[in-house]
């Protein structure tokens, strides 16, 4: 039995668009949202990975480890948002949101059962983006 991860997580998938029968232009949709369990780590202990722009925001790659078995499974370019609790990290805050980045991983235990242990996702999170 795989141990869940401290962190509450919500992914915000995207919902079908509908279209405006004036212009035919696409309308976005509320998102679904799927709670789920995971934990944000950094993805190099020995190093920062924060850029700082002139303008004052800042971006860091990070990686999110997901428990198994998630509706529809984890894609490129999902949207997570963080739901607590806040004492848990200090990387991120609540309602902040991270964005995948390439494809996710599956992971296993090297020795034992061959069932997936967790998915990991590399993540961007970015000061100035807003949900």
């Amino acid at each position: 039995m795989t141990k869940r991860l401290p962190e509450r997580w919500t992914l915000l998938r995207a919902g079908t668009p509908t279209f405006d029968p004036l212009t035919g232009n696409r309308v976005p949709t509320t998102p679904t949202e799927i709670p789920w369990w995971g934990l944000l780590q950094k993805r190099d202990l020995t190093t920062v990975l924060v850029e700082e722009f002139e303008d004052g925001h800042e971006t860091q790659r990070l990686t999110l480890l997901l428990m198994p078995g998630l509706p529809g499974g984890v894609n490129r370019r999902d949207v997570w948002r963080f739901d607590g609790p806040a004492d848990v990290t200090d990387l991120v805050q609540i309602g902040d949101t991270v964005t995948v980045q390439g494809t996710p991983r599956t992971r296993r235990p090297a020795t034992g059962s061959r069932k997936p242990a967790y998915i990991a996702a590399i993540v961007r999170h970015s000061s100035d983006i807003q949900e």
